[in-house]
């Protein structure tokens, strides 16, 4: 897995030339590790507004010349003249002793921490630099602890200081390859490397001492047990010299392997600062509190209801001619109506085919729909959600969506699985072909395709540079952007408090932390009648259903025949169905059972006796054709019946019409008051000849002008 005999590695010039555009010199504080008076290293600030130049670039120095290195290395190769007798003293347990030793007394670790610390400061110096050129200095966040910019009056012009803790960078990079350096094929190739050349280095020794013809006249057997010897009473400081000139050697070539990994030119500002431990916390003004109201209001929008379908239902999505994925939603009601959903992946908006986006479809579950349904909670406090975006934590996510009950699971890993959650649902997209409303209400809300949710992950917290990720956040800040399609569907909302039936519902907080584990069907049956209400609450009778067509929303149709073919099946469905009515009541849902189709001994949890022609129909049957009415929560019925039942304002009666004006009028009006045709000419920026030719007739009287002399002579 690791080899590390390669080029050197490639760095930014350490001493730029005059005709640099930024100078980088070192300024660390004396706080920073620095003693007092001593000389500051150089390259630690950018000077501004120089003329640019080209970034050359050369290769770090090792400690020994490649010759002499090379050399040495050759003792592990199996073609060496001794490596018979290296391979025979090698063994498996003596190499695990020496690796033991390595481990506790390499330089190797430090030396690659301080070779990726000096990378990393070029690097981010380099990104700066670029990103000053490109948008100027006020790109760069003067809040910044690590950056500081200074006016210097003398020469008129500005730097910008890097001001770095060097110690707490290394300790950061340095606790973030502690499971790189925890593979042992690392330390097993050294150990190999490193006891072949002990073992050249012995038989150099013992040759010396000997002399060249008892040397050779040792048996096989002698020269083994010679070389064992010696290395057991190896002085402590040679062994340690070959250790310290090893760890030199590696380094570059195991900062190389580490660096590659990461890409590092196509890294971003963003990213360097993450790798370096630098990057703040997003300020607490930006953060949303997530505590949501027992009962609030949510988007219930056939986007937000054709989604959480595409999310429950894998089941039901298709590989189309194209070979995409997608997951179709057509209304019942008008078939042009129509939703589309496809997978993408986060960065772009191309579509993934069937084999990728099978993927992330199997990310979609219970999870996805209760963020979902979060996300969609908080997009609603939004004026125009569509064009706004808000920040919540995962911490907070865990608590709403029902996590903090599991405790065999670390707080850390909770918040990874909230960030993985919210990735899948940042690739969902939707495109829709769909009319609402009636008669002169009707709203076309054709959508191109787009997503359901912009997200933006930002995990804070230890970076591990084997997996190249923070594996244990200390927190992870999720950015949330409703897609356009909210334009669409959501910009017809009501003025108050956006209860407006139009596309709105109420959510009950609870749902949220259905244990979808162990209620599945509770949990898929609070989500279904939610979306329903807000659609049926105009009907005569909005929350009468029938069990076998709400099984047939939350359920796939397979999973519904074997039950009717198996009475095994049977019987754990109806006891599944029973269980979630007894969830759904405990958390304050009304339900009532239809007594001629739901008699009481086939309700949940009933002692009643069955009657004598209970067998002539299988009970499962029975209970697919059972009716029964289910309320959300209170007070939830009673918004949604306020918001159907509430009167309309009454028009204003319409007045009668008015009576044309005449120019007997207008003669009246102005001799009433004591004008002449002079005077109310002037008012109307008229001449005293057209104000007489209108009240003989000769001219029309506009509506305009009639307007402003009924105002000016008082008519009515």
């Amino acid at each position: 897995m690791f080899r590390f005999v390669g080029e050197p590695i490639a760095v930014m010039r350490n001493h730029p030339s005059s005709a640099d555009p930024f100078i980088y010199t070192f300024n660390s504080p004396v706080d920073q590790g620095l003693e007092q008076g001593a000389a500051e290293p150089p390259d630690r600030y950018i000077v501004l507004g120089e003329e640019s130049a080209d970034d050359a670039m050369i290769s770090v120095e090792r400690l020994k010349s490649i010759e002499e290195t090379e050399q040495l290395l050759q003792a592990s190769n199996p073609s060496h003249p001794w490596a018979t007798l290296i391979q025979a003293i090698l063994t498996p347990e003596y190499l695990h002793q020496f690796i033991e030793i390595l481990r506790d007394r390499s330089p190797l670790p430090e030396l690659v921490t301080h070779q990726l610390f000096q990378h990393l400061l070029k690097v981010y110096q380099h990104k700066v630099e670029l990103l000053i050129q490109a948008q100027g200095i006020e790109a760069i966040d003067p809040r910044s602890p690590h950056l500081k910019l200074v006016s210097c009056r003398k020469t008129g012009t500005k730097r910008l200081e890097f001001v770095f803790n060097d110690s707490q960078i290394k300790t950061y990079l340095q606790q973030s390859l502690s499971r790189f350096f925890a593979h042992a094929e690392l330390w097993q190739e050294l150990a190999r490397v490193i006891g072949a050349n002990l073992i050249l280095q012995a038989i150099a020794s013992l040759e010396t001492r000997m002399g060249t013809e008892v040397f050779e006249a040792l048996s096989p057997e002698a020269l083994k047990q010679a070389i064992q010897d010696y290395l057991v009473t190896l002085e402590p400081p040679l062994l340690q010299e070959r250790l310290d000139f090893f760890a030199q050697i590696y380094c570059p070539d195991v900062a190389k392997t580490i660096i590659d990994g990461f890409n590092l030119p196509h890294c971003s500002l963003h990213d360097i600062e993450k790798l370096m431990g630098l990057k703040q916390r997003p300020p607490v003004s930006n953060q949303t509190s997530l505590s949501l109201d027992p009962v609030t209001v949510i988007p219930t929008a056939i986007p937000i209801a054709s989604s959480i379908r595409a999310q429950l239902r894998p089941d039901l999505w298709q590989q189309d001619p194209n070979k995409l994925a997608v997951f179709h939603y057509r209304s019942k009601s008008n078939p042009n109506n129509y939703i589309e959903h496809y997978i993408t992946n986060p960065g772009d908006i191309a579509l993934l085919p069937w084999e990728a986006a099978d993927q992330i479809i199997n990310k979609f579950g219970f999870d996805t729909v209760k963020l979902q349904l979060i996300f969609a909670a908080r997009a609603m406090e939004e004026y125009e959600p569509w064009s706004s975006t808000f920040t919540v934590k995962a911490t907070d996510l865990i608590h709403l969506l029902g996590w903090d009950k599991n405790h065999s699971t670390s707080l850390p890993e909770k918040r990874s699985a909230v960030a993985s959650t919210a990735y899948a649902l940042s690739c969902l997209l939707v495109k829709s072909v769909w009319i609402e409303g009636r008669g002169n209400r009707t709203v076309d809300a054709s959508t191109p395709i787009g997503r359901m949710w912009d997200v933006l992950i930002d995990p804070h917290g230890q970076m591990d540079w084997v997996t190249g990720k923070i594996e244990k956040p200390d927190e992870v800040y999720i950015t949330v952007s409703p897609g356009l399609w909210t334009k669409h569907f959501l910009n017809r909302a009501g003025s108050k408090a956006k209860e407006a039936l139009y596309q709105f519902g109420y959510l009950a907080k609870d749902i949220l932390r259905i244990d979808p584990y162990h209620h599945e069907i509770a949990l898929r049956l609070a989500i279904q009648l939610t979306l329903d209400a807000r659609v049926r609450v105009r009907n005569q009778s909005p929350y009468d259903y029938k069990v076998i067509n709400l099984l047939e929303e939350v359920l796939p149709q397979v999973e519904i025949d074997k039950a009717l073919q198996d009475k095994h099946r049977a019987r754990d469905l109806k006891n599944r169905w029973n269980k979630a009515l007894k969830l759904l009541s405990s958390l304050g849902w009304q339900i009532e059972f239809d007594p001629e189709t739901y008699p009481d001994w086939l309700q949940p949890g009933s002692d009643a006796a069955k009657p004598e022609d209970w067998r002539k129909i299988k009970v499962i049957e029975r209970l697919f054709q059972a009716k029964l009415t289910i309320k959300p929560p209170h007070p939830i019925p009673t918004l949604l019946a306020k918001l159907t039942t509430e009167p309309k304002k009454p028009k204003p009666p319409a007045l009668p019409p008015r009576e044309e004006l005449t120019g007997e009028q207008i003669r009246q009006g102005r001799e009433a008051i004591g004008w002449s045709r002079k005077q109310l000419g002037g008012f109307l920026d008229l001449s005293a000849d057209y104000i007489g030719k209108l009240e003989r007739g000769d001219r029309i009287i506009t509506p305009e002008l009639e307007v402003k002399i009924r105002r000016l002579l008082k008519l009515a």
